[in-house]
C-alpha cells in the first residue's frame, strides 16, 4: 500500500506487520510462564551486579528493592513483559547505527525528495550537500482532467523541478527493505534497463536501513553523479543517452520487504526479554542521572539555519516540455552498500511500485494551479555563507563497484558546453570544508588510506 503524507511517499506492508505481531504473541505465550516462575532474589542480585543504574545502591536501598520485587504481582510482571515485547518488535532499537534516527514502524518505510543545490561538475569529488526542504508531491488522480493521458495510464504522483535543478532521496525505515530506483526505467545503480525482481549480478537495488540516502547515479565505487533534472528531447537525460529514446522520464521506485519470519529470527528475537532480570529495571525506582543534552545534526538541519535569501537563478531558456528526466551532474562521495543477505530473505511476492512524474514549473502550474518552490541557493551562495556539508561512511559493509554503463554517460554540463546552449549556468568550483560526519565510522583521509595499504 502506498500513501502520500506531507509530500512523502509512504510504503506499508500490512502482511508483514500482521505476521510480526503474531510471532511476538507466540513468543510472549511461550516465555511468560518461565519468567513468572523465576527466583526473584536471584533476578534482583543479577540486576544489582550488572546494571550500572543499580550498582551504587546501599544495603538499605538493596533491602528496599528486594521488598518491592517480592511485592510485584504476576499481573504487573506480565504487563511489563508484554510492553517490552511490543517495544522490541516495533524496531525502535534496531541494531544498525543509522536506525537510531529512523522512526518508521515494522513493515513501513518512507521516501521524500529533498531539494538541494547543484554541485559543480568540475572533476572534483564533493561531499554531500544539504536538504533544503521537500519537493511538493501530488497524486495524479487528483488532476485527471489536466494531466497527460500517458501519465494517467502509469499512475503515481507528480513533482515539479526546474531545469538543471538537483535532488536527493531521503529514506526513512528501520525494518529491512530492498529498494529499486530508476529514472526513465534505467536503473540508477547498474545503468541497465528495468528488470523485474531483485538481481545480484550486478546488484540493482539498495538495502535499507543501511543506505540512508541516494543522491545520484552510481558511476564508481564510492562515487555517484548527482541527479539533475532536464527536459526530455534534448539528449541530456541518462535515459536518452543509454536507450536513444526520450520515452519515460521521471523516477520509478519499487520496494520489497524482508520476510517477516526471517526478520523476526534475525533482528527481533535477540532483543526480546528472556529473563525476569531484564524486566526489573523498568519496574523498580532507580537513581536519576542527569545527562548533558547532545546536539543532533542532520542533512536537513540547514532548514533551521540562517540561509540567505533565495534568488531565481535558473537558466533563461527554460521550456515547457513534457516530461522531464534525470541527467548526470557533478561527482559526489557516496557509497552504495552491498546486500550481504541471502537472496531468499526478500519477499518478492509482496511488493509496491510507484512512478514519480517530473514536470517543469509551467506544466506544474497548468496541472495543479499552484506555483512550485523557488529554486534553491547555488553552491556558490552556500559556500559564501559558510554553511556545512555532510558525509556518511561505514566500513562494515562492502560498497558496490559502480556501473561502467553509467560511468560512460555524458554529464549535463559537458553536453551543455558541447551544444553551446547554456542549459546549465553557474558551474564554478567551491570549497566544502570539513563535513559533518554520519555513520558508525569517520571516513579515512587519503593519507590514512596510504598508510593502511
Amino acid at each position: 500500500m502506498i500513501e502520500l503524507k506531507n509530500d512523502t511517499l509512504c510504503f506499508s506492508f500490512p502482511k508483514v506487520m500482521e505476521e510480526l505481531e503474531n510471532l511476538a504473541k507466540e513468543y510472549f505465550q511461550q516465555v511468560l510462564p518461565s519468567i513468572l516462575a523465576e527466583d526473584r532474589d536471584a533476578a534482583l542480585n543479577e540486576v544489582l551486579r550488572s546494571d550500572y543504574r543499580f550498582r551504587r545502591a546501599t544495603e538499605k536501598q538493596q533491602e528496599s528493592l528486594r521488598r518491592l520485587v517480592h511485592e510485584l504481582s504476576d499481573e504487573r510482571i506480565k504487563d511489563a513483559f508484554d510492553s517490552a515485547v511490543r517495544e522490541a518488535a516495533k524496531f525502535n532499537s534496531h541494531s544498525s547505527f543509522w536506525s537510531k534516527f529512523r522512526s518508521k514502524a515494522p513493515g513501513e518505510m518512507a521516501i521524500n525528495f529533498q531539494r538541494t543545490f547543484r554541485i559543480p561538475d568540475d572533476h572534483n569529488d564533493y561531499h554531500l550537500p544539504p536538504g533544503l526542504g521537500s519537493f511538493p508531491v501530488r497524486h495524479l488522480d487528483d488532476f485527471e482532467d489536466r494531466a497527460p493521458s500517458s501519465w494517467l495510464e502509469r499512475g503515481g504522483v507528480l513533482m515539479p523541478m526546474y531545469q538543471s535543478e538537483a535532488l536527493w532521496l531521503n529514506f526513512n525505515a528501520s525494518y529491512p527493505f530492498a529498494v529499486k530506483i530508476a529514472s526513465g526505467k534505467i536503473n540508477a545503480i547498474t545503468g541497465e534497463d528495468w528488470r523485474s525482481g531483485l538481481n545480484r549480478q550486478p546488484q540493482d537495488y539498495l538495502v535499507l536501513p543501511q543506505q540512508p540516502w541516494l543522491d545520484g547515479f552510481a558511476v564508481a565505487k564510492g562515487i555517484i553523479r548527482q541527479f539533475v533534472a532536464m527536459p526530455l528531447g534534448g539528449g541530456y537525460s541518462v535515459e536518452e543517452q543509454i536507450t536513444g529514446k526520450a520515452e519515460f522520464g521521471g523516477i520509478q521506485i519499487q520496494v520489497y520487504p524482508m520476510k517477516a519470519a526471517v526478520c523476526f529470527q534475525r533482528e527481533i528475537l535477540h532483543r526480546l526479554p528472556k529473563k525476569l532480570e531484564e524486566l526489573l529495571p523498568d519496574l523498580l525506582p532507580e537513581p536519576k542521572d542527569e545527562e548533558e543534552g547532545n546536539v543532533r545534526y542532520s542533512r536537513m538541519s540547514c532548514l533551521d539555519m540562517d540561509i540567505p535569501s533565495i534568488s531565481d537563478n535558473t537558466s533563461p531558456n527554460r521550456r515547457s516540455i513534457l516530461p522531464m528526466g534525470l541527467g548526470a551532474g557533478g561527482r559526489m562521495k557516496q557509497e552504495i552498500y552491498e546486500d550481504r543477505n541471502d537472496p531468499e530473505v526478500w519477499d518478492l511476492n509482496d511488493t509496491s511500485r510507484c512512478f514519480i512524474h517530473l514536470c517543469n514549473a509551467l506544466v506544474w502550474r497548468e496541472i495543479t494551479g499552484t506555483n512550485p518552490p523557488h529554486p534553491p541557493v547555488t553552491a556558490e551562495e552556500y559556500e559564501r555563507h559558510g554553511l556545512p556539508w555532510f558525509d556518511f561512511y561505514r566500513d562494515d559493509v562492502p560498497a558496490l563497484q559502480g556501473s561502467k554503463i553509467l560511468a560512460g554517460v555524458k554529464t549535463v554540463a559537458t553536453m551543455s558546453k558541447e551544444k553551446g546552449d547554456q542549459a546549465v549556468l553557474g558551474n564554478d568550483s567551491v570549497k566544502t570544508g570539513i563535513p559533518i560526519q554520519f555513520g558508525p565510522k569517520k571516513r579515512p583521509t587519503q593519507g590514512e588510506l596510504w598508510k593502511k595499504d
